[in-house]
């Protein structure tokens, strides 16, 4: 596999022979080549002979001693009538080795102005004019720009290191049918130095664990920032001594380098997940992905790999995602003092072939464990969608989407995809988020629900006043529009005095920041009309409808056992 340096000049080295082809109808000249000057060499990426050998491709220059070099002290075109007579180039030895020759450059120059390379011609008869140079400068102005869409499309600006869709493009062609590995690294309490140092302080860590990187790979190392303070590394082996070997190397000059920071500060640290064996990309990043979570919620720092074992729970949970065992089970969520359906939430449901009714939450740990959480979720949000034409079109369906997923930040176009393949308006679905989203991934989850926010997607806050919640500093970071109260706060609400304090606290505070509030787990007629004298109008629970398949609801109506007392 070819490293990134060579993978972009390649690119670079077709365009300008297509250009030099063109060149030589309009400027009498017998060579055209190109050099990337690196401050200490020239080297030639490409030339066009026409009837002599005068520059050969793959040369390499010292900076001092050559035409190159000449340009590249200068803003604008150098002409040279005869390279044997001009002071400037009559006793290098290229002269010496050419002889007599008319030479025109001019330099590449990046839009911030830096020094890319030069584009040159030299011919034994044709002197070169003004109006030639005008037309080379042309041409390095395209190549600039090409260099510079290049670096814009396929290069993250902050660290250099390849953005996915390049990573993604890179792997197919190269690495598709060769052994790999991919790690997965995070850096820890990233979220605390941005803002307890600012984002241009976050920036320079983020630059300073891409720079220990680098010195940590092989050229044949594909370097990419995945999104945020999250980076991917593709290794051509998947050799687990050697993955090992570069993991530690990865580790060891990270912890070497010098980060912006106060000494008296713990320094951030790296959680890293790495997958051997894989189908795809996407399939090794998520891998990778999965392993390198378990650190996170294992409180950080540290190094897992997605182990051969896992794959028995990979090859069940692909089983019922292909096998029809996965079902979706949908509750009504009412208006209170009427029983009306305002929207539904869709619930995921496991029936095993041997185990029978599998529980969603251990569903979702064997998702999780598999590395396949991504896919279930998007199997979740396509059947919500779908199930949406039939429930009342006018009506939102919740759905849960874990937190694993909405850290991914490619998970928004995959999202995108589904209510383009289904014909569902984003506006229809609203994401609930639960008590697993903890604050460490509030940074990492925000950019991505702004995006789906964009789209018309509204999220709710699930599980709020549970023990586990962390919801009010949640409310705090993420664009929430519905605020959940969890059912142990309703069914303790008769006898606990603190937990209805709790509810009509909430109440309050939805009504003073204008968001919806939903009583969840209402079971009896006494929690049903005491939620409603707290403040709550809108509820969900078994006293209202169970979740029932899609079908039943559909020939049944929800049964509203309090209806003609509300009346």
């Amino acid at each position: 596999m070819k490293p990134m340096k060579e993978q972009r000049e390649d690119l670079i080295r077709v365009t300008s022979k297509t250009l030099f082809s063109l060149l030589h109808s309009v400027i009498d000249a017998n060579t055209f080549f190109m050099a990337y000057n690196n401050g200490r060499q020239n080297t030639i990426l490409s030339v066009s002979n026409r009837d002599e050998e005068l520059v050969q491709e793959g040369s390499v220059l010292p900076y001092s001693i050559s035409y190159c070099s000449l340009v590249g002290d200068e803003d604008g075109p150098v002409l040279i009538k005869d390279t044997t007579c001009s002071p400037l180039t009559r006793e290098m030895p290229v002269t010496l080795d050419i002889g007599k020759a008319s030479f025109l450059g001019v330099p590449i120059r990046l839009k911030n102005g830096d020094l890319y390379g030069t584009i040159c011609s030299l011919d034994r008869y044709h002197a070169f004019t003004d109006e030639d140079a005008e037309r080379l400068l042309h041409v390095a102005s395209v190549v600039s720009g090409l260099i510079q869409l290049e670096e814009t499309t396929y290069f993250d600006d902050l660290t250099g290191f390849l953005r996915y869709s390049a990573l993604e493009s890179l792997y197919e062609r190269e690495l598709a049918d060769l052994p790999t590995a991919v790690i997965f690294m995070d850096l820890d309490n990233f979220k605390e130095v941005n803002d307890g140092y600012g984002h241009t302080t976050g920036d320079r860590v983020l630059q300073s664990l891409a720079k220990s990187i680098r010195k940590a790979a092989d050229d044949d190392w594909l370097l990419c920032r995945y999104g945020g303070d999250e980076f991917v590394i593709v290794l051509p082996t998947d050799d687990a001594q050697r993955v090992q070997e570069a993991v530690d190397r990865l580790v060891s000059e990270f912890r070497e380098e010098e980060l912006p920071l106060a000494d008296e500060e713990e320094p951030p640290t790296l959680s890293i997940g790495v997958c051997l064996e894989a189908d795809s990309l996407r399939e090794y990043i998520e891998r990778a992905d999965t392993a390198m979570y378990r650190i996170k919620k294992g409180g950080k720092a540290g190094v897992s790999i997605f182990r051969i074992e896992d794959q028995q729970a990979e090859l069940d949970m692909r089983q019922a995602l292909q096998g029809g065992e996965l079902e979706m089970h949908f509750q009504p969520i009412v208006e209170g003092e009427y029983g009306n359906a305002l929207a539904y939430e869709a619930l995921l449901r496991w029936n095993h072939p041997t185990r029978g009714s599998v529980s969603p939450v251990e569903a979702i740990e064997a998702a999780e464990k598999a590395g396949l959480i991504e896919q279930v979720d998007l199997w979740v949000l396509r059947e919500a969608c779908m199930a949406q034409h039939v429930l009342r079109p006018a009506q939102r369906i919740h759905v849960n989407i874990t937190v694993k997923s909405l850290r991914d930040p490619y998970f928004v176009e995959q999202a995108m995809n589904v209510f383009l393949e289904t014909g569902c308006s984003p506006n229809k679905i609203e994401i609930e988020l639960n008590e697993t989203t903890q604050r460490l991934d509030a940074s990492h989850i925000l950019p991505q629900l702004l995006r789906l926010r964009e789209l018309g997607v509204t999220f709710s806050l699930d599980d709020l006043g549970s023990p586990s919640s962390s919801g009010i500093g949640l409310l705090q970071e993420l664009p929430v529009s519905t605020l959940k109260i969890d059912r142990i706060l309703s069914q303790n609400a008769q006898s606990n005095r603190i937990s209805r304090a709790m509810i009509r606290g909430v109440v309050a505070m939805a009504k003073e920041l204008d968001l919806s509030v939903i009583a969840e787990g209402v079971e009896t007629d006494e929690q049903y009309r005491l939620l409603l004298t707290l403040g709550c109008v809108h509820m969900q629970g078994y006293y209202f409808s169970r979740p029932k398949p899609l079908g039943r609801l559909r020939s049944e109506s929800v049964r509203m056992k309090h209806a003609a007392c509300a009346r």
